[in-house]
């Protein structure tokens, strides 16, 4: 069970039809693209290259950028956005194979067709930052004082824990980079519980989440 996940707080509560309020999990992960202008737009698909030349800039050139782990010179030096330009499949490597950055990549080349350029480009500034946080966190680990990237290596299955400190140490205090709308800021914590159900129905991480919408 993840626990201490904030609440939604500036901004319109979101509503969710009667259903789909008793039931969690189909709020959180079955019905998920059909809620909130989430969804695709008819007859408008998603343009990849300008989605990840602007995110890049957003992450990596804005606000507390210094902030990072990583100081990518351009896209092409950060595999997940590598790989969605080219629009590489995802790895065939058995699961308990795979690393984070197999597993970041993998999210979003699942659900880049169920939604719209908006909400996509929204998706991938949370997992760019999710992976950055957590090569932070794993850096403090070391005793030694050496610092290298770890999601091109380590399991997925920790992703979970670093959902509170995602959230609160890292978003919270550098003003969430940048990302000022309170409706974006909510949809961060849709995201993470969404990104969380995906991990443990894959079978990526033995922990499920479990709070109240």
């Amino acid at each position: 069970m993840l626990e201490g996940i904030p609440q939604r707080g500036r901004g319109r509560p979101r509503k969710y039809p009667p259903k789909a309020n008793g039931d969690f999990e189909t709020t959180k992960y079955d019905i998920f693209f059909t809620l909130n202008d989430r969804g695709p737009e008819e007859g408008k698909d998603i343009d990849i290259n300008t989605v990840v030349q602007d995110v890049y800039q957003f992450i990596f050139l804005g606000q507390n950028s210094d902030k990072l782990f990583s100081k990518p010179n351009n896209y092409q030096e950060n595999p997940i956005l590598y790989n969605l330009v080219l629009q590489n499949p995802i790895s065939n490597k058995k699961k308990s194979e795979k690393c984070c950055d197999d597993i970041f990549y993998e999210y979003l080349y699942m659900f880049k067709n169920k939604t719209n350029q908006k909400y996509f480009t929204l998706m991938l500034k949370f997992i760019l930052l999710f992976r950055e946080c957590f090569d932070i966190s794993k850096n403090k680990e070391n005793k030694d004082g050496t610092i290298k990237p770890v999601t091109n290596y380590i399991s997925p299955e920790g992703l979970p824990d670093l959902c509170n400190e995602f959230y609160g140490e890292f978003m919270e205090k550098n003003n969430f980079f940048g990302i000022y709308e309170p409706q974006d800021r909510n949809e961060i914590i849709e995201i993470i519980q969404h990104f969380c159900i995906w991990l443990f129905k894959n079978e990526y991480t033995k922990s499920k989440l479990s709070l109240a919408s």
